[in-house]
């Protein structure tokens, strides 16, 4: 058997200080060798004789003789969890003052064993629990090696399977553990009465800001339903996601309860009626930027909602407002109507436009879906060629996302895709389809790093290129592209050079990013794509290295990038955030 040590300190008082009035102490040792023991049963011993040692303040001779003793016991207590009630042990102190060692030769000896499992449920649920109680069994069985975790999990199980069934009165009439030490074996007992099964009474809102009916929508508690714990944390996720109240507490009223019909009261406050936002920052792929906006959480007793937002930058400034009606029974599930003016300046043009937009949101299982109606006015510039383009696109785009944590992402994924397009003359002037897919991934490496991935193809499908307006083509480059090359400064280019963009898109990213020290880390990254109007892409390849730091916002990022294609052969910075994925 391996051999462990685990040291110990204890304090004496030193005699020179003593002489000299001091209050000074001296450090005396005791180190602790156990021989026999490994995994668990070494784990578990070594806490046991740690703790015995911690209070301990003066050490001499024979204080280290009676903690020597004192560690047989601790030890045999430390065994008897995992059905070890017989071991066999012996030991010494070694060593002279200050550093003694205490060292245990242990032999845990044979295994407890169960005899005999008896467990009966009785009550309402004894039927509905079956199940359970057969699944306690294959682990709890005869014949079995006795864990008093195993026992005290099978104890757990029956308890938590009740209560989430509506037995809230259910209780162990009988829980027993005996154990037969000179013989090896234990028995156990264990009688489960789930007592009546209950079920929710009349549910009320205490809020006054919007119509009950609004609300009743997002509550999955029913009255007359029988009691399930999950419908009461469903019920509290939806009714928080809403964004209208500030604390939100559901209140069930055991002590109010008639007939087993326990009352339900959701007690609220509400947030504040308008939010406004003001952001100022720095990102290579928009230069200097600046943003306002306000939200008005609720418009009136109907929950709409609205919100506008101005973002100005180097390279692309918007203005956009939305006015948000909520519908169905699930959070997001909206009707929307939008407005956006913006401008943007290209590699070698640029771009004007206004447009409207119909929206209707809806999430059918766990995929998010929406349905939309825009009409776009565009007039833009790529190269020598200015158009001006009206588009009245109807399109649909699907989400799924799986994140263990929204702001920074260890592990996840997400998909996005998004199809829309035109018909010539039907105020439009042009036909086209255009597609795109986003593809997202984050694995944990170790402790203190992860894996991100990230894949994007595109694709138009259009009647006459030249008329496509610059905001539906393609462009590949910068931050959240391809790293080494400037914002959408990859694409085919007309007879001067001009990147105009392209009928395809395809980009992908992986990326190894390291926490170093407290919240700052570094990361190694190759990015490689492009666009073109080939269905595949000639790829432009960019490697570099970068520094993150996490934000209550993000990981916000500085990037050097190397572009291993075309002529630029130097190095180009990108500074970001990246919020989950």
């Amino acid at each position: 058997m391996p051999t462990c040590r685990l040291r110990i300190r204890l304090r004496v008082l030193g005699t020179a200080a003593v002489l000299a009035g001091l209050s000074a102490v001296a450090q005396a040792q005791i180190a602790v060798r156990i021989d026999g023991l490994d995994g668990e049963l070494r784990d578990n011993a070594e806490l046991h004789l740690t703790r015995l040692t911690e209070t301990q303040e003066d050490l001499d001779s024979d204080l280290a003789e009676a903690l020597l003793h004192d560690g047989f016991q601790d030890i045999r207590r430390a065994l008897e969890p995992f059905g070890y009630y017989n071991p066999v042990m012996d030991g010494k102190l070694e060593g002279t003052a200050p550093r003694w060692t205490a060292h245990y030769r242990v032999d845990p000896g044979p295994r407890t064993h169960l005899d005999r499992v008896e467990l009966r449920i009785e009550g309402e649920g004894a039927e509905q629990l079956a199940p359970v109680r057969e699944a306690v069994l294959r682990r709890l069985r005869e014949g079995a090696p006795l864990r008093h975790a195993d026992y005290e999990a099978a104890k757990e199980r029956l308890a938590s399977a009740a209560y989430a069934a509506g037995f809230l009165d259910a209780r162990f009439t009988q829980a027993e553990l005996r154990v037969i030490a000179d013989d090896n074996l234990a028995q156990v007992y264990l009688v489960f009465d789930t007592g009546p099964r209950y079920r929710f009474g009349a549910v009320t809102i205490e809020q006054d800001i919007l119509d009950p009916d609004v609300l009743a929508r997002y509550v999955r508690i029913r009255s007359g339903a029988i009691y399930d714990p999950q419908a009461l944390l469903d019920t509290q996720f939806a009714l928080g996601d809403l964004g209208y109240f500030e604390t939100l507490d559901i209140l069930p009223q055991r002590e109010a309860a008639t007939d087993h019909a326990v009352p339900i009261v959701i007690r609220t406050t509400p947030r504040k009626r308008a939010r406004y936002d003001l952001g100022l920052g720095y990102g290579t792929d928009t230069g200097a930027r600046v943003s306002a906006g306000t939200q008005i959480r609720r418009l009136n007793r109907a929950g709409h909602t609205a919100k506008a937002e101005l973002r100005l930058s180097q390279i692309k400034n918007t203005a956009q407002a939305e006015y948000r009606i909520p519908l169905g029974r699930r959070v997001g599930e909206s009707v929307g109507l939008s407005g956006e003016l913006s401008e943007e300046r290209l590699e070698d043009g640029d771009s004007r436009k206004w447009g409207l937009q119909l929206s209707l949101s809806r999430i059918p299982g766990d995929w998010q879906r929406r349905l939309y109606l825009a009409f776009t006015h565009e007039e833009s510039r790529l190269g020598a060629t200015r158009q001006t383009a009206d588009l009245l696109t109807p399109g649909l785009s699907l989400n799924r996302a799986e994140l263990d944590d929204p702001i920074y992402t260890r592990r996840g994924w997400s998909i996005f895709f998004d199809a829309h397009g035109a018909v010539r003359d039907v105020l439009a002037n042009t036909s086209f389809l255009r597609t795109q897919v986003i593809v997202r991934g984050a694995l944990p490496v170790g402790a203190h790093a992860r894996l991100l991935g990230r894949y994007e193809y595109g694709a138009n499908l259009v009647e006459t290129f030249g008329e496509l307006p610059a905001s539906q083509r393609f462009f590949a480059g910068g931050d959240q592209s391809v790293r080494g090359y400037a914002y959408q400064s990859l694409g085919p280019t007309d007879a001067q050079g001009n990147v105009i963009g392209g009928k395809f898109l395809n980009t992908a990213s992986i990326e190894l990013e390291r926490r170093i020290w407290r919240d700052w880390g570094a990361a190694l990254f190759y990015d490689a794509g492009g666009a073109d109007d080939d269905p595949a892409p000639r790829l432009f390849q960019g490697i570099g290295a970068g520094v993150r730091y996490r934000a209550p916002v993000g990981s916000v990022q500085v990037d050097v990038a190397h572009p291993l294609d075309g002529p630029d052969g130097g190095v180009r910075l990108h500074i970001g955030v990246r919020v989950g994925l």
